[in-house]
């Protein structure tokens, strides 16, 4: 293997998704195929967002003084508490005409010049409309827009926040839950007729609200949705969110729901009524609803001009006010005089800042103490709620790690250099996924009179394939100690060993479009699985140095049977530092981090061996007591040399 240039052929290397890139558009042939796509991409969008698992709806202590009426509708001005100290802040206008309870709809705003948020005119003409029309409205601030003063809107975010899916992206999303549940109990308001309308960002965070939230009944997504242009701001640009999908995917699961997209020939929304809206359309005619799917061309440019905002209450009042009737004739935008814009300010003399407003970094302090006491809430401690957590966990880890493993048709297998040692046949062979691109070194070690239904994965931090190959450290002789008894495959997992190599990352926003250099190692050890699935009956797992938790990771979605040897590296599971060094994989302890991983191994074999004293093993020792199977489960925090981890492998569990 030495020699070979494996950089160049790894895809992964050089290619990078990012919010400029036009991106195909997938085909979905059957519902029940869209439908098993949703599922996951929800769980993507819940996640990235920092909704799942759901975050403890705290009180919201709305405070609502009335700071205009007139004959068709009187507005107020409101403030939320959406987390502890923190506020939301808007305007609420409530028709005066008609019978209630009434439809209503949410108004979040775009990037429009700060601060003026929910007031700038356009924003105040629409929802002002809307209210005469016979609509209960609330407009509600962006963070760090309006009066909303306690977030820097456009401040660079870390990776440390990231970690725990904490993101201006994900604190807008909950805003506009909140908001939902602020409208849903208003008394005057129709719970069944709820939705949302908002351009450009406001077109963001309405398919945002859209795609985690099933109590909204209509959505119309303005002047935004494109395959090829995706939001330019760190608000719309949660990590994880666009790593295999895009704007037009998203927005498509609000189907079969009522969807209007507005589109303009003066923005990146050109080209919806040919690309993306047939695209979008074609999902909801595989559910039967193409009906409810439309979208409406102007030539007004990037903003929320009249005929676009006739067109959104047009359809608004069909789907919210008559039962999906086409209208007869269309309704037209009702004359108005703006009062004063700085009556519809919330804060002053009657209503002044709080003094207990706390900062972003407050907030993110308090955001991951709830997750991690949500997470603890949920450790199993018995067979059925292992079964449960199980069942929850493991695909919000797959979506989280952006990893599955690939169908065997998928497989590409290539074969380089073959020798003789000793009795051992090495192989070399190059493993890959179609229309991917990435290159995997392995090494294939077999007895050369023997063969055998049971193989080992050897994964190393340093790289596995190019150590076995070279002869090279404790890794080539606890792979030669164990084709005693296992035919054994070495892996470089992505950029170590051979396949090392610098990584093209500089674009804007790119772990929201790219997977991390460790979720990509996950991913190899996958696909390493499912090749050697083909061929053998059992298959362990083994990682050594931090390849240890690569493995760790990885094991749950394997779907094999067989051990698994974690090196804990004396990885420190408390540090946020630790993660980022070591195991960057955004969201990720959001749900549980390594302590999902052990349990959802459970009760398969599992050796962790090289650890601190705060490695979860109580978390381990939990979910292997549930099922009564302790035995197959061992702790240690020495390292083990590579007899003892031999020993361990091919001796029978009890």
């Amino acid at each position: 293997m030495v020699g070979t240039n494996l950089n160049e052929q790894d895809a992964r290397l050089k290619f990078v998704r990012h919010l400029d890139l036009r991106y195909d558009l997938p085909t979905y042939k059957t519902a029940d195929e869209w439908q098993r796509r949703a599922e996951l991409l929800r769980l993507q969008v819940q996640i990235a967002c920092g909704l799942f698992p759901m975050l403890p709806k705290t009180p919201l202590n709305p405070r609502r003084i009335v700071c205009y009426e007139d004959e068709d509708f009187v507005v107020e001005r409101v403030v939320l508490e959406t987390f502890p100290n923190f506020y939301l802040t808007g305007n609420l206008y409530r028709p005066k005409k008609g019978k209630p309870p009434y439809p209503a709809v949410l108004h979040p705003h775009g990037h429009v010049p700060q601060p003026e948020g929910r007031l700038y005119e356009r924003e105040r003409i629409r929802a002002m409309a809307m209210a005469k029309i016979g609509f209960v409205v609330f407009a509600y601030d962006m963070v760090g827009y309006g009066d909303q003063f306690q977030v820097v809107h456009r401040a660079p975010e870390t990776s440390h926040e990231h970690l725990w899916a904490i993101s201006k992206g994900g604190v807008q999303t909950w805003n506009s839950v909140r908001a939902l549940d602020f409208l849903l109990g208003l008394p005057e308001v129709d719970k069944k007729r709820v939705g949302c309308c908002g351009s450009s960002g406001g077109g963001t965070q309405t398919f945002f609200l859209a795609a985690v939230d099933d109590r909204l009944v209509l959505a119309v997504p303005t002047k935004m949705v494109s395959a090829h242009m995706q939001g330019g701001c760190i608000c719309e640009n949660p990590p994880l969110l666009r790593v295999d999908t895009c704007n037009p995917e998203i927005v498509a699961l609000f189907a079969p729901k009522p969807l209007l997209l507005i589109s303009d020939d003066g923005d990146w929304t050109r080209e919806t009524p040919k690309y993306e809206f047939p695209f979008v359309q074609s999902v909801y005619r595989l559910l039967n609803a193409e009906d409810r799917c439309a979208n409406a061309h102007f030539s007004e440019g990037h903003d929320f001009a009249r005929g676009s905002r006739e067109a959104y209450y047009n359809w608004a009042i069909r789907w919210q006010k008559n039962k999906g009737k086409p209208l007869g004739e269309p309704v037209k935008e009702p004359a108005m005089q703006l009062p004063d814009v700085q009556r519809f300010r919330v804060w002053g003399d009657d209503l002044p800042k709080p003094h207990n407003a706390v900062t972003w970094n407050a907030l993110v302090n308090w955001l991951k103490t709830q997750a991690r006491e949500t997470i603890e809430q949920m450790r199993p401690n018995d067979k059925n709620s292992l079964k449960r957590f199980q069942r929850l966990m493991r695909s919000a880890l797959q979506v989280t790690l952006a990893v599955s493993v690939p169908a065997s048709e998928h497989l590409i297998v290539q074969q380089g250099e073959r020798k003789t040692v000793n009795g051992l046949t090495m192989q070399q062979i190059w493993l890959g996924r179609k229309n991917i691109g990435d290159r995997i070194p392995a090494v294939q070690i077999s007895p050369t009179e023997r063969k055998t239904k049971e193989a080992v994965l050897l994964v190393s931090e340093k790289g596995a394939a190019m150590e076995v190959w070279n002869d090279e450290r404790e890794i080539a002789k606890l792979a030669k100690q164990l084709t005693k008894r296992f035919e054994v495959l070495a892996i470089d997992a992505f950029r170590t060993g051979m396949a090392l190599g610098e990584r093209k990352t500089d674009v804007q926003f790119f772990f929201t479009y790219n997977r991390t250099d460790d979720a990509e190692r996950v991913q190899d050890i996958l696909t390493a699985t499912a090749y050697l699935r083909q061929r053998f009956n059992r298959i362990h797992l083994v990682g050594i140095g931090t390849a240890g938790l690569w493995v760790l990771l990885a094991a749950p979605m394997a779907g094999v049977e067989g051990k698994v040897i974690v090196d804990a590296a004396q990885f420190d599971a408390n540090d946020d530092d630790e993660f980022v060094k070591r195991l960057f994989v955004p969201c990720l302890r959001r749900i549980g981090d390594l302590k999902t991983a052990i349990t959802l191994i459970a009760p398969r074999p599992l050796l962790i061996h090289n650890s601190r004293p705060n490695f979860p093993r109580n978390w381990a020792e939990s979910a292997y007591k549930a099922v009564n199977a302790l035995q197959k489960l061992s702790l240690r925090e020495k390292p083990m040399d590579f007899e003892q981890l031999a020993e361990w492998l091919t001796k029978p569990v009890k």
